[in-house]
């Protein structure tokens, strides 16, 4: 077979993978477009639910205080479930404090971490993020088993601030806390507010870190689906344009064979 058209196949088998890639890249996208309101609307309402709580608590107690050296601290780092998110996972772990046992969430962060030596030996626990804004609840009553089985003095929780990769941290379980001077009044004793309201703040840092963290894995998915569509696209103009080239030198070529045969 004369070598143009062996060249063509090639490139048409070229193409089939390109275009193959680039209809998963367009699913991939579509997905996370369909997903996107979920996940932002899930993380407003996370966030509202928590800043009433957080007010309750300030009214009635103090801000307790974040010991970065401390190694009894347990950094609890929540971070994005599935794969295809760019390099959000590694994004978030870099920032993760040097010291300090840690608590993993997320199966696409548990993956990157387990490369990471100098994270891998401080785990304390690994556990499932939501893939979905329907699993937050469930995703955060496990989360917050684990953080029980693993007690410390102070436990931090850093999650995605506002769907981007830079972390945010606040402290989800420490010690008492010295009470305000002057607390509002209360129906109830205050000791009994503050219990309820210090329990609703726990499960709602825990369910906006989770929010969060789906947030900005959808965000890094558009993102990184986008720009491996624009990748295929280039690819296949240029695929396209040598198998016209190469299709135009097959088809010379048997017509030179062809006027070749006949004059012989």
């Amino acid at each position: 077979m004369p070598e143009p058209v062996r060249d063509l196949g090639r490139l048409e088998q070229r193409l089939s993978a390109v275009e193959a890639v680039q209809q998963v890249m367009r699913a991939v996208w579509a997905l996370a477009r369909a997903q996107q309101p979920h996940a932002e609307a899930a993380a407003a309402e996370a966030g509202a639910y928590f800043d009433t709580a957080a007010s309750i608590v300030a009214r009635l107690a103090g801000e307790p205080h974040i010991d970065h050296e401390d190694p009894d601290v347990l950094w609890v780092l929540v971070g994005p479930e599935r794969a295809f998110c760019g390099p959000l996972a590694r994004m978030l772990l870099d920032q993760l404090p040097e010291t300090g046992a840690v608590g993993l969430a997320g199966a696409r962060l548990i993956e990157v971490a387990r490369q990471l030596p100098s994270v891998a030996d401080r785990v304390a626990f690994e556990v499932g993020a939501a893939s979905t804004a329907g699993e937050l609840g469930v995703c955060a009553d496990r989360l917050a088993t684990q953080i029980l089985a693993a007690p410390r003095p102070m436990v931090v929780l850093l999650h995605p601030d506002r769907g981007t990769p830079t972390l945010r941290r606040s402290v989800l379980l420490a010690g008492a806390v010295a009470p305000v001077t002057e607390p509002p009044e209360t129906f109830l004793p205050p000791e009994e507010v503050l219990e309820a309201a210090v329990g609703e703040l726990v499960a709602g840092r825990l369910a906006v870190a989770l929010a969060e963290a789906l947030r900005a894995e959808v965000r890094a998915r558009l993102t990184a689906a986008e720009a491996a569509r624009r990748a295929c696209d280039r690819q296949l103009d240029e695929l396209r344009y040598q198998w016209r080239a190469l299709r135009q030198a097959s088809i010379t070529q048997e017509l030179l064979e062809l006027t070749a045969g006949r004059r012989a």
